[in-house]
């Protein structure tokens, strides 16, 4: 992976005060690596696909309780995530984060093909496709993380957090709003955006993985790199079944 100096990542997983504030307060007896940080990545993704096995076969025999799974995991997820970015980072909190993620994944993959026959398996194979064309753009030098290209991702990444916000406070008072940008043409146009910024994201967080190993940051940020690449291939999962299931409609 090409070098540069270290800079700021849009992805709030991996800010560069967040990074600063915590390896202030970790011993740095040995320093992350790329191959380190891949390495716990893969580990923390196969966990969320065991977990997520799991979650789908207990939803598919309790399917009355899948809201309830899923609300529970999402709200484990989050605490966990705070106390990872605002603490440390850490083995045990993180595989807890990745088990809590597979049973909401595994819930919501259960809940749409159950409606869309077939539609997971193009999701996860699409996210594949997609990851690893922007490791190969990456790690080739054709794509090059500038300033700009960075600064452009952040605006873009705040843009789709107001929207996931604006959407969640006006569907709770007009399903008209949340039809439109979910399905028919409209909701096509709304997914392709949101998974091109998730896209996006992915570049940045192979930079921060770059950046981080020539900084020499201690080794337990190997396990914060997979935390964060883990939380953007999360998103750009799920956008994606969200885009498939929009040009179903």
């Amino acid at each position: 992976m090409a070098k540069s100096s270290m800079q700021e990542s849009s992805n709030p997983v991996l800010s560069d005060k967040l990074v600063k504030k915590i390896a202030g307060n970790l011993e740095a007896t040995d320093h992350m690596t790329v191959s380190g940080s891949l390495a716990k990545t893969g580990f923390l993704l196969a966990t969320v696909v065991a977990v997520g096995a799991w979650a789908w076969n207990l939803t598919s025999t309790n399917p009355d309780q899948a809201f309830a799974w899923m609300m529970g995991a999402s709200i484990t997820g989050l605490v966990l995530a705070l106390a990872i970015i605002f603490w440390k980072p850490s083995p045990v909190l993180t595989m807890l984060y990745a088990a809590a993620q597979g049973v909401m994944l595994g819930t919501i993959s259960f809940l749409f093909n159950s409606e869309w026959q077939g539609i997971v398996l193009q999701a996860i194979t699409l996210t594949l496709g997609v990851t690893l064309s922007m490791f190969t753009l990456y790690a080739t030098g054709l794509v090059t993380v500038t300033q700009k290209l960075r600064s452009v991702i952040m605006i873009a990444t705040l843009g789709v957090l107001f929207f996931y916000l604006i959407s969640f406070v006006v569907g709770l008072f007009s399903d008209s709003f949340t039809e439109i940008v979910s399905s028919g043409t409209s909701g096509i146009v709304i997914s392709a955006i949101i998974v091109i910024i998730a896209a996006l994201n992915l570049l940045l967080d192979f930079d921060f993985i770059d950046k981080g190993s020539e900084q020499k940051l201690p080794k337990q940020f190997e396990w914060y790199a997979g935390f964060g690449l883990m939380v953007t291939l999360i998103w750009l999962y799920i956008s994606i079944l969200r885009l498939l299931a929009a040009s179903r409609n």
